[in-house]
């Protein structure tokens, strides 16, 4: 449960600019700011760190810039695309680089003998890749949203929030599901996360 939290914590920037920002420009702009409110919180209390960050800091601070202050309308209407596609570049550039994201958080909650092993880095790897295709899929969502316009846009909303819920479900029990294996390994009985 510990970890499903800080992973949806490690979002808060993204997922209260989703939520936030809506038909209007007041809306959109009150859901910049907020976000960029919440990345620098949280970068100063060390919540949010490694490449999710750095992608929160240049899509905020490029919205600000472009948004806000110079008021351009392709970026405005192309918005909900640059939003998921920022964290999918950053995702998969964390794993073409080999530093996986989800292992700037993992390492909180694993025993320091473990972080440099094969099992460690390849889970780090997996899940960082499950969550670079669903910024991938919703990215493209957003694409067929704006190109298609007769389609109800709660529909596309539903199914991106319900992405972000496969991905935190999907990470939660992989990392329940390593946790046994690495327990039954050591010969003790596994732990609860609760």
């Amino acid at each position: 449960m510990k970890e499903t939290f800080k992973l949806i914590l490690a979002f808060a920037p993204w997922l209260a600019f989703w939520f936030i920002s809506g038909p209007s420009m007041l809306r959109l702009q009150i859901a910049i700011f907020v976000a960029i409110a919440l990345v620098i919180v949280m970068a100063i209390t060390k919540l949010h760190r490694g490449v999710i960050l750095w992608a929160g800091y240049a899509f905020f601070a490029f919205a600000l810039i472009f948004v806000i202050w110079l008021k351009n309308m392709w970026v405005i209407r192309h918005l909900a695309i640059l939003a998921p596609g920022t964290l999918f570049v950053a995702a998969q550039l964390s794993v073409l680089f080999g530093r996986p994201f989800t292992g700037d958080y993992a390492r909180e909650n694993v025993p320091k003998e473990i972080l440099d092993s094969a099992a460690f880095v390849r889970g780090c790897f997996i899940t960082s890749s499950f969550w670079a295709s669903i910024f991938l899929v919703n990215s493209l969502l957003n694409v067929v949203k704006f190109s298609y316009h007769d389609i109800p846009e709660w529909r596309f909303s539903v199914t991106e929030y319900a992405m972000i819920l496969v991905g935190i479900i999907f990470t939660n029990m992989f990392s329940k599901t390593a946790k046994k294996k690495r327990m039954a390994m050591q010969g003790a009985a596994p732990q609860s996360n609760t």
